[in-house]
């Protein structure tokens, strides 16, 4: 296998368990990979303010890839990287919520909006994301380059609404799916794999050198720029077909029991 010095992973899915926490396992398979001189990213469709969190669980040096990519953060949560969507496509893409009538969210780096309010929505995504700092609508903002967009409802109703948003948009937004429920539109310069290109130029460091994990489509780009890719048993299953191995669920420490794997071969054979 290729001598790696840097390992990203995705978290929900993949790194975090059913309680969305890291395994005291998983951490410390990390902090071991991290004192081998690895640099360590987690990279995450989720908001900032709701991933910084597991850099500090982790109790390493790393960045944060955020918002699948639009956002790059240090542990102090200093922006070190971001693309974020037009103003007025953020605009547009509020309206094309409300004619479906659709629950949808709005992201920027410091706030959270929500629209079409539906109480059990909002107390699903507090409890997990653990973010107070939210407001419901859209009218008190002027602010609408949104880090991530977000439609959240049945998929073929998500899938009608992404033919009408690639019509209306084609190149000028990037989407995709990170649940069958969530519909995510971003910046065209805004992926995993592009911010993950970013960290590997700013450390000198060739994707060959690079393992990632992931367990669904927003994942792919990512786990395709790296030179050594892997899937959690979990994962989506064409995920599972574009990578390289495949390891044990996010329920069984996928990830730290595939590092360890690999720390274990490096250490025989030196």
């Amino acid at each position: 296998m290729n001598n790696i010095q840097l390992i990203a992973t995705d978290l929900d899915g993949t790194l975090l368990n059913a309680n969305h926490q890291i395994s005291e396992y998983n951490k410390s398979i990390i902090k071991k990979a991290s004192e081998n001189g690895i640099k360590i990213i987690l990279s995450t469709g989720r908001p900032t303010a709701a991933a910084t969190k597991f850099l500090y669980d982790l109790d390493i040096d790393s960045e944060l890839i955020s918002f699948n990519g639009a956002m790059i953060t240090d542990k102090t949560s200093n922006i070190i990287y971001q693309q974020n969507l037009d103003a007025n496509i953020g605009k547009e893409l509020i309206n094309i919520a409300k004619k479906y009538n659709i629950f949808h969210q709005g992201f920027l780096a410091d706030r959270w909006n929500m629209g079409f309010f539906d109480e059990k929505w909002v107390e699903f995504y507090v409890s997990i994301a653990k973010i107070d700092n939210y407001t419901i609508g859209f009218d008190n903002i002027n602010d609408f380059s949104f880090s991530k967009f977000m439609f959240i409802g049945e998929n073929n109703l998500l899938k009608e609404i992404a033919k009408e948003i690639d019509k209306t948009f084609g190149e000028r937004i990037y989407y995709t799916f990170s649940r069958p429920v969530y519909l995510e539109v971003h910046s065209p310069n805004a992926s995993k794999a592009k911010a993950l290109e970013y960290l590997a130029n700013k450390y000198n460091i060739t994707s060959n050198n690079i393992m990632a994990f992931g367990d669904n489509n927003n994942d792919l780009e990512m786990l395709e720029f790296a030179g050594v890719s892997v899937a959690v048993e979990n994962a989506e299953d064409n995920v599972k077909n574009k990578c390289k191995y495949i390891t044990k669920s996010n329920l069984e420490d996928g990830v730290g029991y595939f590092i360890n794997k690999y720390l274990n071969t490096q250490s025989n054979n030196n």
